[in-house]
Parts: C-alpha cells; structure tokens; sequence
C-alpha cells in the first residue's frame, strides 16, 4: 500500500486504533532511495493539509499519523539514515512530527465523539434492521400458511365434487328402473306384461309379429328404441282402459256428464312495489349557523409527534476504480492538451534524440485530483534515460512545498522506441507511486504507434516487485508479468478537454 491512499472506510467515522492501524499499512522498502522517502514524508504533510482545509479532520489525522510512523519507525531502518547528506531533512521532519502531535491531541476529542455518535447510530439503525425483517419473515410465513390452506381446501372441494358425481352416476340408474318399475304397477300393467314386451314377444302370437319383435330385441340390444316401443304399446293399452269405464255418448242414460266449471280469470294483479313519493314535508325556520372552523381543532385532540427513528448512516461511496488489491483509487483530471504543450517544449531534444521528462503536480478538492501544473525541472538526458539533477529535485519539491502542489507522476518522451515503460522508466515510477497509488507515467512516442500511453504500476504484482528489485540496470528482466497497466478510463484518469494548466519551466533558472 503506498503512502497516500483513500480509503473506502474513512469516508465513515473510524475508531482513534481503526485509524492508527490504517495509517500503518503501506509499503516500505529500503531500495528505495532515502531521498524519495523524505519527499514521501512532504507530501504526506501536504495532503494533511489539504484534508484539514476540506473539514475532513479524520484524514488528516490518519496521514499525520502514518508521517510519524514513517519518519519515527520507518526510516531509521534504511541503510543510508546515517548519511550526513540527510540529517538536516531527517531533523526537519521530526521537528514537524512534534509539531503534529499538538494537532493530533486536539483533534482526537472531536474523532472519538464522531465515532460514537456513528456507533450508537449504526445500532440503533442494526436494530430496527432487525425488527423489520422480523416482521417481513412473519409476514412471509403467514402467507405460506394461507397458501397450505386454501391448497388444502382445494383438494377436499375436488375430492367432494368427485365423491358426488360418482354417487350419482353408481344410484341414478336403479332410481329411474324403480321410477318406471311404480309407474307400471300404478298402470294395472302385469309385470310379466312387460317383461314379455322386453324380450321381443308378440302378444298376437303370429310369425310376423314374431319376426318384428325379433327385429325389436334386435334393436333393442343396439339402441333403446325396443324400450320406446314398449312404452307406446304400454300408453295404447292405458287408453283403451280408460276409454272403456267412460259412456259413450250414444247411451240412453238419461244422466248427463257435466265438467265442472274452470274459475274466471282473476284479474292480473301488479305486485312492483310503487315508487316512494318524495315528502312535502318542509321545516319552518332557517337552517342551523355553521360551526366555527377552529370547532373541530377544539375538540380533537393534538397528534403525538412522530417519532424520529433512529438515523440510517450513509454507506461510503464506492470508487468507480481500484487497484488488483481492490484498493479505491481516486480519479485523476489530465487536462487533454497537456500532451501536446510537452511535446512542442521536447520538440528540440527529440531532433537530437534525446529525451525530455517533465513532472505532473496536482491539487486536490473533494477526493478528485487534477492534474493542474507540468513541471520541467533541471535534468539530465540520453537517448534512453531522462533523470533529474540533485538542484532539480530540490528546486522541483520547493516549489511544490510553497504552492500546496501533489506531485502525482511524470511525463517523458521515448524519441527512438516504442510506447512502453522500460525497466528504468518501472523503477522511476514505483517511486512515485508509492508516495501517491494515483500517480502515473505517461510516455509520449511521437514517431511510433500508438503515439502515446498512460500506465500505472499493478498493485500486486507491479509495485510490490520493482520495490522489491536491486538491479539499476537500463535494460534488466523482472520475474513477474504485468507489471504495469494503462490507467485511462475504465482506469482511474479521465483525459478531458477545457482543464487550464500551467507550465514552469525550471530548467531556465
């Protein structure tokens, strides 16, 4: 982890040891040079800074905590400490830690009471998150239960359905032979009557009765008309008795047969209720006043206030990029011109085949860097290497430290190769990107394609292994691949036109 990082978790309140453990992870590695450390050491203050101006006390405390971690615990590990070049920057930097700690005590008060309003906040709201899936579970379970039983009823209605159309069907039949077995016996008819006419019999007794009652049980058996047949002769033989018991109306019996007489029709009676007719009634006087409007408010009681539930902390937003490690990387505003301003100033040395390098400082506001000044300090240039002089660096930090500027990476040109970072470019870039995980190396090939690149260093594999390389050679293997990737959207650098800039040129003083 590099030394500048933003956090996912600082964006909610964090505990004074959830902090000071944050502000101990990032990586350190002795091959680093103890001059890039103590720049590393300058920014950090710088970010602090800037983080203070923001309102945001809880990072700035983090990256003062993290510097004296640095500066107290770090750096008397590496091998050139003892160095007399570096006492006066090393004693520099533990006076600043003093100075910090001053802040850090007034600072923690205000931390460790943010921290335990979110707690009690973040409870509250775990609580009620609790109850409400309580209840939805209850709720769901309800609705099981309603399913089971109407799924329940269901089968009981179809069964009694079933049950009641196989009842009729197994006691319709010997309901209707009964029906007909009375109706005969109510007729005088013997049953041996008709059971003769069911096999067919003749009751004249020829061969061509016979023969057609033959072809009636022949019928019989295919269809029921033998059983219509039957019931013809049955109704014939009913009306031949009845006739017989009535008088003709020849007989000289001097009694006349009289009907009786059917009843007049009564007169057809309308039983619609008839429609109600309105009232005539009408009220003397004039109606009752209106009530006064504040009545209502007299007599209805206030409603209780409503009662303020427990505040739901807000999530972190989560970063729209981050590193192999999951890291959140901030996004990076490169203004698109910048490119071409550098290349116009390297114009001179890319005829000559030399290369130009220039540095990338920015400001940052609300957790977005941008990309706001290109440095060109004093440098020394082949045609393969591009590398500052000691009064460069100097004078490059110096005006960074007096303008608030974070240097977030490097530009320089490649006149004779490629678009690519080589293994010199890898370790000049770990050495930015430790200080800041957002710096980039962007490298300008004008006589190639494509013509330029923006890379970052892989953070695992990339970082972690040029940390962890002795070799200084130009050209020189590394064991691991992907070490580095491009860092333009989706990454986390959004190249975007009308960003303004500034140019200083060191070289020239």
């Amino acid at each position: 982890m590099a030394l500048s990082r933003q956090q996912t978790t600082t964006s909610i309140p964090l505990s004074i040891k959830e902090i000071s453990l944050q502000a101990a992870q990032f990586d350190f590695s002795p091959n680093v040079a103890l001059q890039r450390w103590i720049r590393a050491a300058k920014m950090l203050l710088t970010e602090a800074a800037l983080c203070e101006q923001d309102g945001n006390l809880q990072k700035a405390y983090l990256y003062l905590v993290r510097h004296a971690d640095l500066v107290l615990e770090r750096l008397p590990h590496h091998p050139d400490y003892r160095d007399p070049h570096f006492e006066v920057d090393l004693m520099d930097a533990q006076r600043a830690v003093q100075r910090n700690f001053h802040k850090l005590d007034d600072w923690r008060p205000g931390l460790v009471q943010q921290y335990e309003c979110y707690a009690s906040a973040r409870e509250r709201w775990e609580v009620e998150q609790q109850r409400l899936e309580q209840e939805r579970e209850a709720s769901r379970q309800s609705a099981d239960q309603s399913r089971q039983l109407s799924a329940v009823f269901d089968d009981d209605h179809d069964a009694y359905e079933s049950e009641r159309r196989n009842s009729n069907t197994a006691y319709g039949v010997p309901r209707r032979r009964e029906s007909a077995r009375q109706s005969t016996r109510q007729a005088g008819i013997p049953p041996a009557t008709v059971a003769s006419r069911r096999r067919g019999s003749s009751v004249a007794g020829n061969g061509e009765a016979r023969h057609d009652s033959g072809r009636s049980y022949h019928r019989y058996d295919g269809d029921d008309s033998g059983v219509r047949d039957v019931g013809r002769q049955l109704r014939n033989e009913q009306t031949e008795s009845r006739r017989a018991l009535i008088p003709a109306r020849q007989s000289t019996s001097s009694h006349t047969y009289n009907y009786s007489s059917v009843p007049a029709r009564e007169e057809a009676i309308d039983w619609r209720a008839p429609f109600l007719q309105p009232s005539t009634r009408r009220f003397n006087g004039s109606p009752p006043d209106v009530p006064a409007k504040d009545t209502y408010d007299r007599f209805t009681p206030a409603l209780p206030p409503r009662p303020s539930g427990p505040s739901i902390p807000r999530s972190p937003l989560q970063p729209t990029t981050t590193t192999e490690a999951g890291d959140p990387l901030r996004t990076l505003l490169l203004p698109s011109t910048l490119r071409v301003t550098f290349l116009n100033l390297a114009h001179p040395n890319t005829l000559s085949n030399l290369e130009t390098c220039g540095i990338l400082a920015a400001t940052l506001a609300s957790s977005t860097l941008k990309i706001t000044h290109l440095l060109l300090p004093a440098q020394h240039s082949t045609s393969e290497t591009c590398d500052t002089t000691p009064a460069g660096d100097a004078a490059l930090f110096d005006y960074c430290d007096a303008h608030s500027l974070l240097v977030c990476g490097w530009i320089h040109t490649h006149p004779t190769q490629t678009c690519f970072l080589s293994s010199r470019d890898l370790h000049t870039s770990s050495g930015y990107q430790v200080m800041m995980p957002e710096a980039i190396a962007i490298v300008c090939a004008p006589r190639h394609v494509p013509e330029f690149g923006v890379f970052r260093l892989t953070a695992p594999p990339g970082l972690q292994a040029v940390l962890g390389c002795k070799d200084e050679g130009v050209f020189h293997p590394h064991a691991e691949s992907g070490l580095y990737t491009d860092a333009l959207r989706p990454g986390h650098v959004v190249e975007s036109g009308g960003l303004e800039f500034e140019v200083v040129d060191l070289r020239k003083g």
